[in-house]
């Protein structure tokens, strides 16, 4: 979610009560919350003078290439095309960003395999993975969740739609790692969840007891469902997925409630001591 965080809180900040929106200007905006991007191309469709000083623009189409959007993780494409966007004009004029009404678009990304690889060794995926606890399968294993360190994890594209992750899961008390290995397709249901298909999972080359691989499954696909993100006003829908050996596309129909900029700015207003 960060790049989709990113990228619509970047169209957000495209109108100025005290100017108007040009296509430079966007780009600038957009390259400014970016931690690095190779190439960039930003339209934006704005229809009358008028229309931007109540806060309406038609249209914006974002695409990029080799974008950063946080510290070592890079995408090869991102594209994005909304529908038109139409903040609150009063809270405007306060310099506040306030959906009028819902912001829709399309949103298309793809990933390579290297870029993916060099992301999971860096120090920041690291870090996050030592603070992982391991365990709890059932209360007694409860009391084993800092046991278990992951080390290494990797990820391998393969055709069809399928992927490979391996990782060390080391063991802090006795010493040793084990070598995880779990293969597993990837498909859509409903438009708002993927779900791991036909999973395979081998611990030090030998296959997983069926009744662990379908215990770890049921847990992935819960936290793979988008309907997680209802909760905090936005939703999302797949349009297209496919991995394959050169790389993984996700295209996605997105919706960020009006309710999602009203609390953020809500928030800043506090903070600045604003009524």
């Amino acid at each position: 979610m960060e790049v989709i965080t990113v990228v619509l809180s970047s169209l957000l900040l495209l109108i100025s009560p005290v100017g108007f929106v040009v296509d430079q200007v966007a780009e600038d905006s957009i390259r400014s919350r970016l931690l690095g991007v190779e190439s960039l191309q930003v339209r934006v469709d704005n229809g009358s003078p008028l229309q931007l000083l109540q806060g309406r623009v038609n249209r914006v189409r974002i695409a990029g290439r080799g974008i950063l959007p946080i510290e070592g993780l890079r995408i090869e494409v991102a594209e994005l095309e909304t529908d038109p966007i139409d903040l609150e004009f009063n809270s405007l004029r306060r310099g506040e960003v306030v959906l009028d009404e819902a912001l829709q678009g399309a949103l298309r990304l793809v990933l390579t395999e290297e870029d993916l690889n060099r992301y999971l060794a860096s120090d920041a995926v690291a870090k996050r993975l030592s603070a992982l606890r391991i365990g709890g399968l059932n209360p007694a294993q409860a009391r084993d969740r800092d046991r278990y360190q992951i080390n290494n994890p990797s990820v391998q594209f393969l055709s069809d739609n399928r992927l490979k992750v391996s990782l060390e899961l080391e063991d802090l008390v006795q010493g040793g790692a084990l070598q995880i290995d779990a293969e597993s397709g990837l498909s859509v249901s409903a438009g708002d969840r993927l779900t791991l298909t036909e999973p395979i999972l081998s611990v030090n080359g030998s296959p997983a007891p069926a009744r662990l691989v379908e215990t770890l499954l049921g847990s992935v696909n819960e936290r793979l469902s988008l309907q997680r993100l209802e909760r905090s006003g936005i939703t999302a829908r797949v349009i297209n997925f496919s991995v394959q050996p050169d790389g993984l596309e996700l295209a996605m129909w997105v919706r960020v409630d009006p309710s999602v900029t009203a609390a953020t700015a809500g928030e800043d207003a506090m903070v600045e001591g604003k009524p």
